[in-house]
């Protein structure tokens, strides 16, 4: 007997991720859910398998910090008294315009899954029947680009005026925005007030996108005449079959980013969503939905050490599936397979770096420090964290001012035990102690603003509530009489919170208000209504229902 033919597969978007007209109950309009591609869910938890098997579409809204950001010259201020900066720093960390989503690591308290839904490519676009899939998984690609041995320095100050300008059209755009709130709130209207301001915003805007496209396509005809091309990059895994060791290589035409067999290259499993049949408007029961867990690491090196993934190169995620012609048990060899269908390539996107301010601050960390009291009143040897020693290891003393003394190697081995009480006082005294010098040392005093306190231990002058002069509505003269105005009280509570060194050494570097500034951020920190919270941006993505 012979199979008959059967349609083609698309891979595409579940259907709640398809274009819709609201929120309310929608019918999937297959026209453009063929135009879909599979889409990438955020958690805020581990446990996202079951969150998605129980409620496939609650997840994490997607929002500004999920994008790349790039540093961009912020807009100017004049100088305060003295000539100093009215700022810590005349950059601003800001999206970088090119709206490229990035992905936080599991050690943000971040987690991904990858969902998609099978479809047969056929009239009113069918949902598959989960007994003809065979196999289904997904496959991380990078995209780079391999430069010329010629015509780099040529290429450089484009993409320097390409990065700038896409900053600078973006604070025109913020500033537009801004003037047509005000002009709004001061007239009363819903709708586009003209002001000169607003004129003047616009035709720079104007003027910025024009030089957006020519520099564009100047770094286009770069590219045409050099004969550069984008590559499309698979991690596969080392051919000797070493642990842990691949490389990345190229796919060097298009029909390879789509190949009949997987073969070497690293694929990750899609799981079937099987919803429960009593709750008849489960999502999954709407669709042939697969899933699968996203990483954002891996312990995977190249055979230099280079990890497979980093903060700096482009993903994508591409899904395939098998089909077979009859059914047979999951873990053995496919008798009749009957194709391999690929997806559209997601959304590209990046990796947020480990030390993402951001993302560190998504899983607060509270170390207990020791009651000093309560140690003495137990003072007994105790055990914690136990040193093996072998003979010859290094021996040294030191005396009340911290002067190396009694150095030299032990003549036997031993094995000394420290409680973990004694090595976090160790350890807090040490940061508490190398924190100042390295601020000294090398001028980092914005760092000073990055430590708060529970309960507040400053106070800022009155009237001073909101971050000063950042958006260019005080003229020079106002700027100037209000360093003056709060200069003595704002260098007598920088003293006395920062101490006399570093309070010196602040007011010395910096305007009144940039110190007023500071503190402004330091005391909302630690106001419960206003501090920095685990939970901040972790809004639920609209949910719809199936008509």
């Amino acid at each position: 007997m012979k199979h008959p033919p059967e349609r083609d597969w698309m891979i595409v978007a579940p259907w709640w991720h398809w274009p819709a007209a609201g929120p309310g109950p929608v019918t999937p309009d297959p026209q453009k859910g063929r135009l879909t591609r599979p889409e990438i869910q955020k958690y805020d938890s581990p446990n996202l398998v079951n969150d998605f098997i129980a409620k496939p579409q609650k997840s994490l809204k997607f929002i500004d910090e999920d994008l790349v950001h790039a540093l961009r010259a912020a807009a100017p201020i004049p100088l305060g008294l003295g000539g100093k900066p009215r700022r810590f720093s005349n950059q601003e960390y800001a999206p970088d315009g090119t709206d490229t989503r990035k992905l936080f690591l599991d050690t943000h308290k971040r987690f991904y899954a990858l969902c998609c839904g099978l479809h047969c490519d056929g009239p009113g676009f069918p949902k598959v029947g989960r007994a003809k899939v065979c196999q289904a998984g997904f496959v991380i690609r990078r995209r780079t680009t391999k430069l010329p041995t010629r015509g780099v320095a040529e290429v450089k100050p484009m993409l320097a005026t390409l990065a700038a300008g896409r900053a600078n059209l973006a604070r025109v755009n913020q500033l537009t925005q801004i003037e047509n709130l005000a002009q709004a709130a001061a007239t009363g209207s819903t709708g586009v007030v003209a002001s000169a301001k607003l004129e003047s915003l616009l035709k720079a805007r104007g003027s910025l996108q024009a030089l957006l496209q020519a520099e564009k396509q100047r770094l286009d005809d770069w590219v045409a005449r050099l004969g550069v091309v984008p590559q499309v990059q698979g991690w596969f895994k080392s051919a000797q079959g070493f642990d842990k060791i691949g490389a990345w290589a190229g796919l060097a035409q298009t029909q390879d980013e789509t190949p009949a067999d997987i073969g070497l290259e690293t694929s990750y499993p899609l799981y079937p969503l099987i919803p429960d049949q009593n709750q008849p408007q489960h999502a999954g029961q709407f669709g042939t939905i697969y899933f699968g867990l996203l990483p954002t690491g891996s312990s995977d090196t190249d055979r230099y050490g280079m990890a497979r993934f980093d903060e700096k190169e482009f993903y994508e995620v591409r899904c395939w599936v098998k089909r077979h012609t009859v059914a047979h048990d999951a873990d053995q060899t496919c008798p009749c397979p009957d194709g391999m269908f690929w997806s559209l390539p997601t959304r590209p996107f990046k990796l947020a770096p480990h030390f993402d301010l951001v993302g560190t601050s998504h899983r607060p960390v509270t170390v207990q420090l020791p009651d000093l009291n309560d140690l003495a009143a137990q003072t007994k040897p105790a055990l914690g964290v136990a040193f093996a020693k072998p003979k010859g290891s290094l021996r040294v003393g030191a005396d009340k001012n911290g002067k190396a003394i009694n150095q030299g190697f032990s003549a036997f081995p031993e094995i000394c035990s420290f409680p973990i009480p004694l090595i976090t006082i160790v350890a807090s005294f040490l940061f508490e102690l190398t924190l100042p010098i390295v601020t000294f040392l090398f001028q980092l005093w914005w760092m000073l603003s990055l430590k708060f306190c529970i309960p507040p231990e400053i106070h800022v002058a009155a009237g001073l509530t909101a971050e000063i002069a950042l958006d260019g509505s005080l003229s020079i003269k106002a700027l100037n009489d209000l360093d003056a105005s709060i200069e003595v009280e704002v260098d007598a509570k920088i003293k006395a919170d920062f101490g006399a060194d570093a309070g010196q050494a602040l007011i010395d570097h910096y305007a009144p208000i940039a110190l007023a500034n500071m503190q402004v951020d330091i005391v909302a920190a630690a106001d419960p209504a206003t501090a920095p919270s685990a939970d901040a941006g972790l809004e639920f993505d609209i949910e719809v229902s199936h008509a």
